[in-house]
């Protein structure tokens, strides 16, 4: 990769992640819409993990796409795991706040990994993510935080960079809900949702 080229990439990269640390603390402090946040996660989101991946990968080719704006083949080249769809839930009150795309798990399946996690907690033990394999081709993530606990369901193995990613998007949910989850009972119907860009990657072609 051309020394201009990759500077150009991570100026781009820090712009964008500058943008997303922006649009959190607008929706925290009610200035933007749930509709807005969630359209403007997406494109940023989108855009950076394009940047990463050209980064990674150093192919100039990449570079371009970031340039011309079209996230989808960068997106397709840098993930082989598919999420198809996640639960969140309430640590506090142990309820599901919301489920995404599609999540056909039984209760029984994960409720040991919650009831493990919900243990440790208590104990104010660290709690590191956990992801195993339910059948040959499905495998389930857990990823605690400090106000709710994310189950995602992914078809084919997740890559390491995709369970980072998985922590980013709770990162933001946690920050930018954070006043919601405080609660003692949390309403999902007006929580932001940064996962949607995770998820709605299954539907692209």
């Amino acid at each position: 990769m051309a020394a201009d080229a990759k500077q150009q990439a991570e100026d781009f990269k820090a712009l964008m992640e500058e943008k997303i640390r922006t649009l959190v603390g607008e929706f925290a402090e009610g200035k933007i819409s749930r509709e807005q946040f969630n359209v403007l996660y997406e494109r940023y989101s989108s855009r950076l993990a394009i940047t990463n991946h050209a980064l990674f990968s150093g192919t100039p080719e990449a570079i371009s796409i970031v340039q011309d704006g079209l996230p989808t083949v960068a997106i397709k080249e840098a993930y082989t795991g598919k999420a198809m769809g996640m639960v969140i839930y309430h640590n506090k009150s142990g309820m599901v706040i919301e489920t995404l795309g599609d999540f056909d798990v039984s209760v029984t399946t994960i409720a040991p990994i919650l009831n493990d996690f919900s243990r440790m907690m208590s104990e104010n033990r660290l709690i590191d993510r956990h992801f195993e394999k339910i059948d040959a081709k499905q495998w389930l993530l857990f990823t605690p935080g400090k106000f709710s606990t994310v189950v995602t369901l992914f078809y084919n193995e997740p890559s390491q960079e995709q369970m980072r990613e998985i922590e980013r998007l709770h990162h933001d949910f946690e920050e930018a809900n954070r006043t919601a989850l405080e609660k003692e009972v949390v309403d999902g119907d007006h929580l932001a949702y940064p996962f949607l860009i995770f998820i709605k990657q299954k539907f692209k072609r």
